[in-house]
């Protein structure tokens, strides 16, 4: 009994074997994570350090675009005409003249002061009139309050306002604009102004989701900071940070300890407001808490998961969750369009046949988006070609009788003249192998075709006002030709006198506009509710076919949202807009 309990004691069964190959393995993981944890600490550092650093690049960039914006809009205010007026005005005037000139004046620095997001005020001070306008009601402006004016850039400094003293950017612009060494007797000053709550609101609004400590500093100045920091902390890290910044005046990144506790400190000076920093103090507790409280996690609870489920994992992430993960990146890879993924077979079990059939359903796929793309992309250039092609040059006939006529006469130079027109206007129309064209190539073309049209018949009169950066826009061809065509030969037959073509270009919130109006006979509105209706149609035998051409191209090419507006014109024809929007 004994010797068969020694044997059975000394015998090591496979449930103890398993448990010193656990813990054999345990020591190597713990100091396997130890390691990692300490070079993923490391990572993390330099990664918030980087990732914090360009918040604050971004945070400053955005108070620079205000501030910039804000000293933009003096300028707009120094030019404007009731500004120049002020500089006029002189003490004979009436005195309901001066107060009607200062209150429309106040009215546009209202309306300029209320388009920015920061507290601001804007004045305006005539030193040749002695007269003021200014948001601010409460400051008194005059010659000695404007003698030391800043122009280069903005002073902080405690300006009285509508809400009491407060601390404010200030900045003049003085006219007219001349150097600091050349500055003669100023015409006019206008001053800009903007509260540093307004950036304290900024400050609280980074705070957000953050740890840091943010602050804005500039030497000799007290801190801006955001209401819940505490000012002598603030007033300690501001000292901290003058060391940092006299090894590296420009913007960067560091860790100190400060207080015995490790700080990541990220700087970045503002280039609208000379001097001014913003600084950002991290403490590393808080920010590697998540890391500490997880590497206290692992070593509490790494011995519990891998003594219950080290053996039963291995199975089940080889049989079960590997199958599951390469169906699921299979699934993402469909999301994303690629067809081609295909996952590699692994153990036979039941996830083999899933996994063979996924392959297979993704092979169809794939071959049935082919052939369907391949066929739709054929449809449409099919389509395009064949709405082109049904853009027809009707007058050649009449061209030729023309030229015959004048030939006749002998009319050389005429002819010579048309004749070149006439070969500019088809060697552009019969280009068929480009389909896309800028619209200064379109328009030339249609200068081509309008001089045709006006050689042959003088009272025809021809103008265009387009916006000289629409030239360069990309757009189907021959889509202005149908439209002047259409306004000549319904628009031209039956009036009397002088017939005029308006072409008017200009960009709109959606994208572009090309408007052909004419003052021709025009339509009655029953004609033109039946002529908008036909626009939509794919096959018609009337006169609209063109316009209805041109309707569908630009759908094809610009989207659902693009097409023709047809109205009745001021000039007493039609109005047709060519409506170019880029659907998202």
């Amino acid at each position: 009994m004994f010797k068969f309990r020694r044997g059975t004691v000394g015998k090591m069964n496979i449930f103890t074997k398993v448990i010193i190959v656990i813990v054999l393995m345990l020591i190597p993981i713990i100091f396997m994570y130890d390691s990692s944890n300490k070079t993923s600490t490391g990572v993390v550092e330099q990664e918030l350090l980087q990732i914090n650093l360009n918040r604050i690049r971004f945070f400053v960039e955005q108070m620079d675009v205000e501030a910039d914006r804000l000293w933009r809009a003096a300028f707009v205010v120094a030019a404007d005409p009731d500004t120049q007026q002020l500089q006029l005005q002189s003490a004979t005037e009436a005195s309901y003249s001066i107060l009607a000139s200062k209150r429309l004046l106040l009215q546009k620095l209202d309306m300029q002061s209320t388009s920015f997001e920061w507290t601001n005020d804007f004045t305006v001070y005539s030193p040749l009139s002695d007269v003021v306008v200014s948001t601010n009601l409460k400051q008194n402006y005059d010659a000695d309050y404007f003698k030391d004016a800043i122009q280069q850039s903005w002073d902080y400094r405690v300006i009285v306002a509508d809400r009491g003293p407060e601390k404010a950017f200030v900045r003049n612009l003085i006219t007219p604009y001349q150097s600091l060494a050349k500055r003669g007797d100023p015409n006019l000053y206008v001053e800009v102004t903007f509260t540093s709550e307004s950036l304290v609101k900024m400050l609280e609004r980074f705070m957000q989701g953050s740890v840091g400590q943010p602050f804005l500093y500039h030497p000799g100045y007290v801190p801006i900071i955001p209401r819940d920091l505490d000012p002598e902390l603030t007033g300690a890290m501001a000292e901290q940070f003058d060391i940092i910044k006299a090894k590296n005046p420009t913007e960067g990144s560091a860790k100190i300890t400060f207080h015995n506790e490790p700080y990541l400190v990220n700087y970045v000076p503002s280039a609208s407001l000379d001097g001014w920093y913003m600084v950002d103090f991290q403490p590393m507790k808080k920010v590697l808490a998540p890391i500490d409280h997880s590497k206290r996690m692992f070593y509490a609870s790494g011995l519990l998961l891998l003594l219950m489920g080290i053996a039963s994992a291995a199975l089940l992430y080889r049989n079960v969750q590997k199958p599951i993960n390469d169906l699921i990146r299979a699934v993402k890879s469909l999301r994303r369009g690629a067809y081609d993924h295909r996952i590699k077979l692994g153990p036979h079990n039941e996830f083999h046949y899933l996994i063979e059939q996924f392959n297979l359903m993704s092979e169809d796929i794939q071959t049935l988006i082919d052939k369907v793309y391949a066929e739709q992309l054929h449809a449409k250039e099919s389509s395009l070609k064949h709405l082109q092609a049904q853009i027809n040059p009707h007058f050649l006939y009449n061209n030729f009788a023309y030229i015959q006529s004048m030939a006749q006469l002998d009319r050389t130079k005429v002819i010579v003249a048309f004749t070149q027109h006439l070969s500019q206007y088809y060697r552009y129309t019969t280009r068929t192998e480009q389909q896309l064209t800028s619209l200064a190539e379109e328009m030339e073309l249609i200068r081509n075709y309008l001089e045709i049209h006006r050689m042959q018949s003088e009272r025809l009169h021809f103008h265009e006002h387009i916006e000289e950066t629409m030239m360069s826009i990309l757009m189907p061809r021959l889509l202005l030709q149908p439209l002047v065509e259409n306004a000549i030969v319904h628009g031209m037959e039956g009036k009397i006198g002088k017939f005029e073509i308006v072409i008017t270009g200009n960009r709109t919130e959606e994208g572009w506009q090309l408007i052909v109006e004419d003052n021709g006979v025009g339509m009655q509105q029953a004609d033109l509710e039946s002529l908008r209706h036909t626009l939509s149609l794919q096959a018609s035998a009337d006169r609209s076919l063109g316009l209805r051409n041109v309707h569908q191209r630009l759908r094809h090419y610009f989207g659902q949202s693009s097409g023709l507006l047809i109205e009745h014109s001021n000039l007493g024809g039609l109005r047709v807009a060519l409506m170019m929007i880029k659907d998202d």
